[in-house]
């Protein structure tokens, strides 16, 4: 697999994994799977900002992999509130 579809698929799949963790979020039950998807989510987005910054693969001012870690950290945000609330 060439590092240009490398740095294509982790772009899209951290996005991804990013809306289904945040979408976690509804129900108590399913943060399990929000906080698993939201690890994925991180590892991905990270190989997609670190290929981007090392062979400035994205003609944009942020790549995709930004968004995908916005997205993947709200499911600890929001355990964090949790445990810190209690």
């Amino acid at each position: 697999m060439s590092l240009f579809k490398l740095y294509k698929f982790s772009g899209i799949i951290s996005l991804v994994c990013g809306i289904l963790a945040a979408c976690c979020l509804i129900s108590l039950r399913t943060v399990p799977i929000g906080l698993l998807l939201s690890v994925l989510g991180f590892i991905l987005s990270g190989i997609n900002v670190f290929l981007d910054a090392k062979h400035e693969f994205s003609g944009k001012k942020y790549p995709l992999g930004y968004a995908g870690m916005i997205l993947s950290s709200l499911p600890v945000i929001f355990l964090m509130i949790m445990i810190f609330r209690h």
